[in-house]
């Protein structure tokens, strides 16, 4: 039986200058996507490659997009391209993060109506469409400290992995937060020896409660090697933590990809 998740705060401070808070109401931020459990509004449209796609036109096309004077609601952006064997719906999406989802339908309003944009759109179909349109709603959270283990790289690269998530029969939200809480200790009691690179988790859990999973695991690696080194060590160390979410909810094969930053307004270089 389907239910609305809801991630309880687990009172970690919110990174630089946001207090913890269990209030849902829209606050104004100095830091963008990195807020450790601050609730946003996520959003994802799926992609397709034009003819004329290459690295070097992509990255064109979004400096172009960056300068068309987008709006403040926006806290970041990034874009993936799977590389998972099995070819599946999540492959090749952009990713939109907002402060609330009445910002972000505000924002699509005026998008839709302006012209620099309509233009920009149609300059840039042959490189990459994404279907705005269809776009799937999630509430995201960073249960934990995005940069607990280092800087994501500078250049914008890194590796995700997305797994579908059911709550098991007879588990409810507080067994997922316990779940969690579990999860955030063993991140902890980590030997820092043993991890290389950046590491952060999140959160989604969808807008839409037709959607077949309950909530989206999502892990974000410097690379694809770290995050093969991080499987290895979850599985190997994660025991009574991996036995608990193991516990409370199944998650599905994820689907792996390289990921871009497309928009990081905290970040000269991405914005």
């Amino acid at each position: 039986m389907k239910i609305k998740l809801k991630l309880a705060l687990l009172c970690v401070p919110f990174l630089f200058v946001i207090s913890c808070s269990d209030s849902n109401e829209a606050q104004e931020l100095k830091v963008t996507w990195d807020a450790t459990n601050y609730t946003m509004y996520n959003e994802f449209m799926q992609c397709t490659a034009g003819e004329d796609y290459s690295q070097e036109a992509l990255d064109e096309m979004i400096d172009s997009w960056r300068g068309l004077g987008l709006s403040k609601s926006l806290l970041g952006g990034w874009g993936y391209v799977s590389v998972s064997p099995n070819k599946s719906s999540f492959n090749n999406y952009w990713e939109l993060s907002w402060s609330s989802k009445e910002e972000a339908d505000a924002a699509w309003e005026e998008w839709v109506a302006n012209k620099d944009a309509i233009a920009w759109s149609e300059q840039s179909a042959s490189i990459l469409q994404c279907d705005g349109d269809n776009r799937d709603g999630y509430e995201f959270t960073f249960p934990y400290d995005p940069y607990a283990f280092g800087e994501s790289p500078a250049d914008g690269s890194f590796a995700a992995a997305f797994s579908p998530c059911t709550l098991n029969e007879g588990m409810g939200q507080d067994d997922l937060n316990q779940a969690i809480i579990g999860y955030n200790a063993w991140l902890d009691g980590i030997d820092q020896s043993q991890v290389s690179g950046f590491y952060a988790y999140g959160i989604y859990i969808p807008d839409d409660q037709n959607m077949e999973e309950d909530f989206w695991f999502g892990n974000f690696h410097e690379n694809l090697e770290t995050m093969n080194a991080g499987n290895e060590l979850w599985e190997a160390t994660g025991g009574e933590a991996k036995a608990a979410l193991e516990s409370v909810s199944t998650c599905g094969v994820p689907e792996i990809s390289n990921g871009q930053v497309f928009l990081d307004p905290s970040k000269p270089d991405f914005s």
